[in-house]
């Protein structure tokens, strides 16, 4: 096969628009409603404080975090990678943010962005051009930023309440956090759908060999979704201290996992070139959920660890049964 041809299995994978068929969009879209509705039926029959406003605000204020989160490793898995790092990025804004704002708020914020998207490009060119395996990259991406939220800080920085009051309005249940999610999914929606850039990530996580046979510099690809991911994991920090006043170091051990589960369970391909970032956010609000329901059930937060370790193994489990039958 010379450098201009390439055979038609990979042709169809290149020409594949993002998405499925509308008859399987919808009931995939439906599928995922039905799920969290009968989890709130049977969240209300445990617990009859679970459909109050108060906790479905509550819901929606933690999903947040974890959703801005997932918004930064659903671009990705989408390009067939992993990122271990966020959760360390986003520990790592959320001190250097917290550290900064006595001086500017502006300047903090950033501040947290320029080193969470640094990071990130850091991450996408050990992948790219260093070869390095994602899971590997990302994991000692995930050590440096870890590491240098200690430098900044020791311990927790409180943040004194005066100087994010501007920041902490709330709408009914459209808090900061919750609003900043919301359009940072939207946007992501837009870009995956409506660019040619966007619609390259979905060709690439496909068949990576068929989108550079077609020209499509795959390498610039994914150094600029890894570095987008960096600054979007930096953005959930920033949201994170608004929400809790405080920037930790430890802050989000596990989230990492977390937000890779809610993606799969929002319909994303583990493998990349196949995912929605609507359902993916649907994924991020019956994981919350799960996790909502166990606190309200009084389950012991090493139980909960088992319950969401197990609810990853499935998940992750019947993806890859289902990619290995395709």
């Amino acid at each position: 096969m010379n450098s201009t041809t390439f055979n038609k299995k990979e042709t169809l994978t290149l020409e594949r628009l993002p998405g499925e068929s509308i008859l399987r969009k919808l009931f995939s879209a439906w599928a995922l409603v039905f799920i969290w509705v009968a989890m709130a039926i049977v969240a209300s029959i445990i617990s009859p404080v679970f459909l109050t406003s108060i906790n479905l605000s509550n819901i929606l204020n933690q999903a947040s975090i974890l959703g801005i989160l997932a918004c930064a490793q659903f671009l990705v898995v989408l390009v067939g990678g992993f990122d271990l790092s966020v959760a360390a990025i986003l520990a790592l804004s959320s001190v250097i943010f917290a550290s900064t704002v006595p001086v500017s708020t502006g300047l903090g914020m950033m501040s947290g962005c320029l080193a969470g998207a640094a990071l990130g490009l850091l991450s996408g060119i050990a992948v790219t051009w260093g070869r390095v395996p994602p899971m590997i990259a990302t994991l000692s991406v995930m050590g440096i930023a870890r590491g240098l939220a200690f430098v900044v800080s020791e311990k927790s920085v409180a943040v004194p309440m005066a100087k994010l009051a501007a920041y902490k309005f709330s709408f009914s249940v459209l808090s900061l956090p919750v609003l900043t999610w919301l359009i940072a999914a939207c946007l992501l929606y837009w870009m995956l759908r409506s660019l040619r850039f966007g619609r390259n990530l979905y060709a690439i996580g496909g068949n990576e060999r068929a989108a550079s046979l077609a020209g499509i510099g795959v390498r610039t690809h994914k150094i600029i979704v890894y570095t987008l991911a960096g600054a979007l994991s930096a953005l959930a920090g920033l949201m994170l201290v608004v929400r809790t006043s405080s920037g930790v170091p430890h802050v989000g051990q596990g989230w990492e996992l977390d937000s890779i589960a809610a993606i799969v369970i929002g319909g994303t391909r583990l493998f990349g070139g196949e995912g929605n970032i609507l359902k993916a956010m649907m994924g991020v609000i019956i994981y919350q959920t799960i996790a909502n329901v166990m606190n309200l059930a009084s389950l012991d937060p090493f139980y909960q660890d088992i319950v969401k370790a197990l609810v990853i193994i499935t998940v992750v489990g019947a993806t890859v049964m289902r990619a290995e039958k395709v």
